[in-house]
């Protein structure tokens, strides 16, 4: 058996800052996204304030003939499109993403329902009421702190320069002394470079607040969230329930074509021998001999089915041993990439699915893949634990409902995870699974238990 190489690193990779930090190195990277965003903002608030009010006030004015509920019904829909454009140029800027809300379509209904539909939806009616009122004075604040800022920045750049060039004659006021003039000069360049300094900070708060009086108006309603957060567990704990219903299927499976087999060929085996042993023994000798090639192949299936099982490595000296273990039992060379150190502190259920998961993944690559060599590689990433195999085979993996990568779908999913898997004809193929560090809910503890399908 060939020994696998381990590459351990000494301590896991830290996850990258948060989209809402206030360090001032952030705050610089961040300028020209934020310049991108507040440069045109006034512009673009005004113009869409322009075309929806005066589309709006039209419509009202034919109210009195049909042609102008329509109207108000494309007002709607423009405010709602407008409202998408500001929330992927907030995105743009770098602020936290804002959540769209669910948008109701039926494509069945006849036409002047999908025509008259925005009238009766109040998502509708708070995009409107964004672009045409907040937006416009919102911008405007933004716009006279951006214009101030950039004056008193630029006032403080042009004094040195009138005093080096001689502009000051141009530029000094009467009556005033010469040290009042410099005294003047001095202090409107510290206010200038104060100003430089507050500029990211500036920027930062005029995005964030955009973005925060956008969130309600143009964002999902908190009911929405917590509709989308509970379906989203219920589909969790669906996905672990299926994986569990696999892995017991699988074990079933495998218990009854081999082991059993095995064992009911035994007692058969004993059973003849027996009978034989008086009236012929050499043939019984012969039969014992057999019965005990089936109990060790008995035992050696069973220990092959023990391994989809945490093994006692993994609950005594974690996750990185037993990874290493498993990499050395392979039958085909595997290459352990690991930053967990020997004392990685990780939660049992963690744990445990990781090991299933490269044990899972091992074994398929080991039986279909046709590779000459396998690599495992361990990472943590934005609060999760990341599982990769790859392997330089054929390729052509496929996902089949009850079997292996179907079964590491549902595992991954009832953890609240992902499971991502390229595969092309010709290979390689590669299998990432990320297995959430944090917040392991009650929908993942039947998964976490049992092997995958």
């Amino acid at each position: 058996m060939t020994t696998a190489p381990v590459t351990p690193a000494a301590a896991p990779t830290a996850a990258p800052a948060a989209a809402t930090s206030w360090s001032y190195g952030a705050l610089w990277r961040r300028v020209p996204r934020a310049l991108g965003y507040l440069i045109p903002t006034f512009i673009i608030a005004i113009v869409v304030m322009s075309v929806l009010s005066s589309l709006f006030s039209t419509a009202v004015s034919l109210l009195i003939v049909i042609v102008g509920i329509f109207l108000i019904s494309l007002t709607l829909l423009l405010a709602r499109y407008t409202g998408q454009f500001e929330i992927a140029r907030l995105r743009l800027s770098g602020e936290t993403p804002i959540s769209e809300p669910v948008w109701p379509a039926d494509p069945t209904a006849v036409w002047w329902k999908r025509w008259l539909r925005p009238l009766a939806n109040g998502r509708y009616w708070l995009a409107l009421l964004h672009s045409v009122v907040i937006a416009p004075i919102v911008a405007t604040i933004s716009f006279v702190v951006l214009v101030v800022s950039f004056a008193i920045i630029g006032a403080a750049v042009f004094a040195p320069l009138a005093v080096l060039f001689g502009w000051g004659d141009t530029v000094r006021v009467s009556g005033l002394g010469e040290n009042f003039q410099a005294a003047a000069t001095v202090i409107l360049i510290v206010i200038g470079v104060v100003a430089v300094v507050l500029l990211p900070y500036v920027l930062r708060g005029l995005t964030w607040l955009h973005a925060a009086i956008a969130r309600p108006f143009l964002g999902r309603f908190t009911n929405e969230q917590l509709e989308a957060q509970v379906s989203s567990l219920f589909t969790s704990r669906q996905a672990a329930v299926a994986a569990e219903g696999s892995a017991l299927r699988r074990i079933e499976r495998d218990i009854h074509d081999g082991p059993q087999q095995r064992l009911i060929r035994l007692q058969m085996d004993l059973a003849a021998a027996e009978s034989r042993l008086a009236s012929n023994p050499d043939e019984a000798a012969s039969l014992i001999q057999d019965a005990r090639r089936q109990a060790h192949d008995a035992l050696d299936e069973l220990r092959n089915l023990s391994r989809g099982f945490a093994p006692p490595l993994l609950l005594d000296r974690g996750l990185f041993a037993a990874l290493e273990s498993l990499a050395t039992r392979s039958s085909i060379p595997v290459t352990l990439e690991t930053e967990l150190g020997a004392t990685a502190n990780l939660p049992d259920e963690v744990a445990r699915n990781a090991y299933f998961v490269a044990s899972e993944l091992i074994a398929n690559a080991a039986k279909h893949s046709q590779a000459a060599g396998i690599t495992l590689r361990v990472t943590t990433a934005d609060g999760a634990l990341v599982v990769e195999v790859s392997d330089d085979g054929v390729g052509g993996a496929v996902e089949k409902t009850g079997h292996g990568l179907a079964g590491l779908r549902d595992r991954a999913a009832g953890m609240g995870g992902t499971f991502e898997v390229s595969s092309p004809e010709g290979g390689p193929t590669a299998v990432r699974v990320t297995l959430p560090m944090a917040g392991v809910g009650a929908a993942s503890a039947a998964a976490a238990s049992e092997p995958s399908a």
